[in-house]
């Protein structure tokens, strides 16, 4: 009884799970993997066009003036669908769309095969689409990919047995279904590790910076093998009026200018400093310099910010102190340091903001 409570309350958990196309979008993006993401869909979607056209001549292909010019039309649609993913990634209406229409393009291309047997294996096209639905798509999208994929697996397989070879329709059917299921799920289980990988990890996943507990680790790392005559300065960056740019254009905006400011601030960035972002729209910069150069360096960056495509501004605190100087633990100087450059950041807020403010601290001695 108890097992069967369990299993109904998952069922409702997995049918009522949210989609993650926005989630699995950003880590794609943080990981510049939608690139390769776009060319590696448009080629298989490009060659699944390929394959109709290929068909018109063999015996097996689509028979008959209206099947063969349904076949030159999913072809066409394929080559379309193929450009829409080489001009950019899809928003989420668009890619549902493209998943139900590959949907019904399967399900047509298995009916209008010449013969039972290459409609069967055409179903295989199904747990492609299943995949790309389930690492994407919601749960319900999914069950009603699996649910068109098993009725029309099981419809070719009722075609062959009518032909008189029920063993093969039945080891067939199953040998698809069993891959046709497998996929997706599969492709579920490989999100849940990417989620618990991205919570875990020391990257933001929208940005591709370090996160706080990345930035932590580097700076420790940074100031192990530094010179004990420079300084490290800590620059806190907070962008000014950042949720009126969100209630103006909309989240999907402001993450936008988030990557563009990430990027502006990584390439003004010294090569070995560490570049992270805290949340929000806060940055956390820390650099190896001279006793004198942690004004210089936090204007460079706030001019970076200035540079963004959005006109974005931003409230500049940056907090140094000489290696020298650290006492105690490092980790209490670093914790020091951060809250001396949130506080001189808030003094370039209260001043009007895009401005810079900067405070040098020492650190009491063990």
């Amino acid at each position: 009884m108890h097992k069967d409570i369990g299993m109904a309350a998952w069922i409702r958990r997995w049918w009522h799970q949210p989609d993650q196309y926005d989630w699995m979008s950003e880590y794609l993006a943080s990981r510049h993997l939608q690139r390769f993401s776009r060319f590696l869909i448009a080629s298989v979607v490009f060659f699944l066009g390929v394959v109709p056209v290929v068909m018109l001549f063999s015996p097996s292909g689509p028979q008959g003036h209206t099947h063969r010019t349904i076949a030159v039309a999913m072809s066409i649609l394929s080559f379309g669908g193929a450009c829409s993913w080489l001009a950019g990634w899809p928003s989420r209406r668009v890619s549902t769309l493209f998943a139900i229409g590959a949907n019904a393009g399967v399900t047509v291309a298995c009916l209008i095969a010449g013969t039972p047997a290459t409609g069967l294996l055409a179903c295989a096209t199904f747990a492609l689409i299943a995949g790309y639905v389930g690492l994407h798509h919601s749960s319900r999208l999914l069950a009603a990919t699996l649910a068109n994929a098993i009725v029309t697996t099981v419809l070719a397989g009722v075609r062959i047995a009518e032909a008189g070879d029920t063993a093969m329709a039945v080891g067939h059917v199953l040998g698809m279904l069993i891959a046709i299921l497998a996929v997706p799920f599969g492709s579920q289980l490989l999100l849940h590790l990417l989620s618990l990988d991205a919570r875990m990890s020391d990257t933001d996943s929208l940005t591709g910076l370090r996160n706080r507990r990345g930035y932590d680790q580097s700076v420790l790392q940074l100031i192990a093998g530094a010179d004990r005559s420079q300084c490290l300065a800590v620059i806190l960056i907070d962008l000014d009026d950042f949720k009126q740019i969100n209630d103006t254009h909309g989240h999907g905006y402001g993450d936008a200018v988030l990557v563009a400011v990430a990027d502006n601030l990584h390439r003004a960035s010294a090569m070995d400093s560490v570049v992270a972002r805290l949340g929000g729209e806060e940055f956390l910069i820390a650099e190896l310099t001279g006793p004198d150069e942690p004004p210089l360096r936090a204007e460079r960056l706030r001019a970076a910010v200035a540079t963004t495509p959005s006109e974005v501004t931003a409230s500049v605190g940056v907090a140094s102190i000489a290696l020298n100087d650290i006492g105690g633990t490092t980790t209490t100087a670093l914790t020091a340091l951060v809250d001396a450059a949130d506080a001189a950041m808030y003094e370039a807020k209260r001043a009007g903001g895009n401005q810079v403010r900067h405070r040098t601290t020492t650190s009491p001695r063990a």
